[in-house]
């Protein structure tokens, strides 16, 4: 099972928060995991050099707002969950929502935070809200991005044989032990690249004309090293090779199977760099049908 022993959850009272404080309750409480809930007050007005005695004003006001956003944040955390005040940590403070859960959620410890998506429909953009959005690529540790929904228990997770998708690999098929559904893990092969790719070919001509024999040949390869890579790694899964963009292969096998969850992977960083979230990564983020857990790989 995922060693995820701290979850810290960012809730803002919205429908996609409340379904990702259920689902963070239903994780720690399958694990035995420390649960904690945070709650952000926006609050431009903190460091307003242009009025400074408006922030004055401001910051006598903000312990008793907080007191009393807090006895809500309370409440609502015990109508989504049943759990007690005892039974989870309670986190209520103002600032920069995405500045100030990033720093909440490192300075706890969490092993893994969870948010709401807030999309719900519209275009990619749309699809993902601006703070989970930065949450996601400055975090120290995985996302998971939280979808409602009916669906299947199934798990899809992607891989190009790189060193950062295999912690998500691991990590989908530990999720796929917690659901009881199937694993299916996935290569695509993007033929704009795929010959060049795989140099010991030597097709020859240019990568953009590939024929059929040759992309049958260049499928077979990608499945028999997929298998084995699973083999190695002791993941028990479907093996499946597609073709086309990464990002879009992995949206389309998670709508096919009804799956309620895709793992990808992305590298993580320090500082600035944190921000350099993975192309395949953003893409699903942004366009499943389904609940995303970005698993970084850290550097060491």
């Amino acid at each position: 099972m995922n060693n995820f022993n701290k979850i810290f959850v960012a809730i803002d009272f919205s429908p996609p928060s409340d379904e990702a404080l259920r689902q963070a309750h239903l994780r720690a409480e399958a694990s035995s995991a420390h649960l904690a809930v945070c709650h952000i007050v926006p609050n431009e007005l903190r460091s307003d050099l242009l009025f400074p005695q408006i922030t004055k004003v401001a910051a006598l006001q903000i312990p008793l707002e907080l007191a009393q956003i807090s006895e809500a944040v309370a409440t609502r955390v015990t109508e989504v969950t049943g759990r007690t005040e005892k039974q989870f940590e309670l986190i209520v403070d103002d600032g920069a929502p995405h500045a100030v859960i990033l720093s909440h959620a490192e300075e706890w410890a969490a092993d893994l935070v969870v948010m709401g998506s807030h999309g719900e429909h519209g275009t990619g953009e749309a699809l993902l809200g601006s703070v989970t959005n930065s949450v996601l690529r400055h975090a120290h540790c995985p996302v998971l991005i939280v979808r409602p929904g009916e669906r299947s228990p199934n798990i899809v997770a992607g891989t190009d044989f790189s060193d950062p998708s295999l912690p998500a690999v691991r990590a989908a098929a530990n999720e796929a032990e917690r659901t009881g559904g199937k694993l299916t893990v996935v290569h695509s092969l993007d033929l704009i690249w795929a010959a060049a790719s795989y140099p010991a070919l030597a097709f020859g001509g240019a990568p953009f004309n590939v024929s059929a024999e040759q992309i049958e040949e260049l499928q077979g390869i990608a499945q028999e090293r997929l298998e084995q890579s699973l083999s190695k790694a002791e993941v028990k899964g479907e093996a499946l090779v597609t073709t086309g963009p990464a990002g879009a292969a992995l949206v389309n096998v998670a709508n096919e199977e009804k799956s309620e969850l895709i793992v990808v992977g992305t590298t993580g960083r320090s500082g600035l760099r944190r921000a350099l979230l993975g192309s395949v990564a953003e893409f699903v983020a942004r366009h499943s049908p389904c609940s995303v857990l970005v698993v970084r790989q850290h550097p060491e």
